[in-house]
């Protein structure tokens, strides 16, 4: 996970804050004197997800698009508070509780990211680890193993259930994807001898977004932090 800074900009958020302040459904949302479906906007909304994003997914940090990525609503449209308010479907419009995720296909048997939460809707429609909170984006970590924990003891046993089993992150093939990148990034240390300029150059690097991150960037960042 990537700590996510929230731009509330482009065509995608526009129509949409437009939708939540109406109440309407993005989803029913069709085209003048017409009556096929506008797709438009469910597109527009998560090509500004992505860019904001830096086409990685929220969750796993794996490279998504338009075409194999999905909207996630953190605050699952089926939560309801202790009250017995319906906060999941006041906030299904609202972009603010929208990310862009993979469909969680990645590791062959095992689902993860937006698969892996569906089957927890239910039970489980709050997640208690947020991408949108840089507080708990600060003590998530990542072993020599690639298998992501987080670190802070005051909440870490609902974070790490939702870590590893809402949304099942330490799955073998993305467990060793990540083990990959330390490799990678100790291996570049060693042979300049862990000079902290040639760390500082790297993490530029992989801090660097242009139009996109690379993927599990997170894993070299927090790596290469050690060094420097």
């Amino acid at each position: 996970m990537k700590f996510i800074q929230k731009k509330r900009t482009g065509v995608g958020y526009s129509k949409l804050f437009k939708i939540h302040k109406a109440k309407g459904c993005y989803e029913n949302t069709q085209n003048d004197n017409s009556k096929t479906p506008k797709v438009t906007t469910r597109t527009d909304i998560l090509k500004n997800l992505l860019e904001e994003q830096g086409y990685i997914c929220a969750y796993c940090m794996r490279n998504i698009s338009l075409d194999n990525a999905t909207i996630e609503h953190f605050i699952g449209q089926g939560y309801v508070d202790n009250s017995g308010k319906a906060i999941g479907k006041i906030e299904d419009t609202n972009y603010d509780n929208m990310l862009a995720v993979c469909h969680g296909n990645f590791c062959k048997n095992e689902t993860h990211c937006d698969s892996s939460r569906s089957k927890y809707q239910d039970a489980r429609p709050l997640l208690n680890i947020s991408p949108l909170n840089q507080q708990q984006m600060n003590s998530i970590k990542f072993s020599q193993s690639g298998v992501i924990y987080y670190e802070n003891i005051d909440d870490k046993t609902e974070i790490s259930f939702d870590l590893n089993e809402v949304l099942n992150l330490n799955c073998n093939n993305i467990t060793n994807e990540r083990k990959k990148i330390v490799k990678m990034v100790k291996s570049s240390l060693n042979k300049h001898k862990f000079d902290k300029k040639f760390a500082k150059k790297e993490l530029e690097y992989w801090e660097e977004c242009n139009s996109s991150y690379k993927a599990y960037c997170q894993v070299a960042i927090f790596e290469l932090r050690k060094y420097i």
